[in-house]
Protein backbone atom coordinates (compact mmCIF):
# COMPACT_ATOMS: atom_id res chain seq x y z
CA UNK A 1 0.00 0.00 0.00
CA UNK A 2 1.15 3.55 -0.74
CA UNK A 3 2.52 5.39 2.29
CA UNK A 4 2.56 9.18 1.93
CA UNK A 5 4.98 9.59 4.87
CA UNK A 6 7.64 7.63 2.96
CA UNK A 7 7.03 9.72 -0.14
CA UNK A 8 7.26 13.10 1.68
CA UNK A 9 11.08 13.40 1.67
CA UNK A 10 11.16 12.88 -2.09
CA UNK A 11 8.47 15.49 -2.66
CA UNK A 12 10.24 17.89 -0.31
CA UNK A 13 13.34 17.72 -2.53
CA UNK A 14 11.24 18.30 -5.65
CA UNK A 15 9.44 21.26 -4.07
CA UNK A 16 12.77 22.68 -2.83
CA UNK A 17 14.10 22.59 -6.37
CA UNK A 18 10.98 24.20 -7.82
CA UNK A 19 10.98 26.87 -5.11
CA UNK A 20 14.65 27.67 -5.66
CA UNK A 21 13.97 27.92 -9.39
CA UNK A 22 11.15 30.40 -8.61
CA UNK A 23 8.61 28.15 -10.30
CA UNK A 24 6.77 27.72 -6.97
CA UNK A 25 6.21 30.48 -4.44
CA UNK A 26 5.63 30.27 -0.67
CA UNK A 27 1.87 30.07 -1.11
CA UNK A 28 2.22 27.05 -3.41
CA UNK A 29 4.53 25.31 -0.93
CA UNK A 30 2.06 26.13 1.87
CA UNK A 31 -0.71 24.49 -0.12
CA UNK A 32 1.19 21.19 0.07
CA UNK A 33 1.24 21.52 3.88
CA UNK A 34 -2.54 22.00 3.84
CA UNK A 35 -2.89 18.88 1.68
CA UNK A 36 -0.68 16.91 4.07
CA UNK A 37 1.97 16.11 1.48
CA UNK A 38 4.70 17.82 3.53
CA UNK A 39 4.69 19.10 7.09
CA UNK A 40 5.35 22.51 8.61
CA UNK A 41 8.98 21.59 9.30
CA UNK A 42 9.51 20.82 5.61
CA UNK A 43 7.91 24.17 4.73
CA UNK A 44 10.47 25.89 6.95
CA UNK A 45 13.36 23.94 5.42
CA UNK A 46 12.17 24.90 1.93
CA UNK A 47 11.27 28.57 2.46
CA UNK A 48 13.31 29.48 5.52
CA UNK A 49 10.19 30.78 7.28
CA UNK A 50 7.81 29.28 9.80
CA UNK A 51 4.59 27.91 8.38
CA UNK A 52 1.34 29.56 9.39
CA UNK A 53 -2.14 29.34 7.98
CA UNK A 54 -1.62 32.87 6.71
CA UNK A 55 1.00 31.45 4.33
CA UNK A 56 -1.80 30.17 2.14
CA UNK A 57 -3.56 33.54 1.86
CA UNK A 58 -1.48 34.55 -1.17
CA UNK A 59 -2.70 31.52 -3.08
CA UNK A 60 -6.37 32.59 -2.96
Amino acid sequence: MFNLKQFAPIMEKVYQSLYNSKIYNKAKIASFVVLGIIDAEAYKRITGEDYSEASTENSK
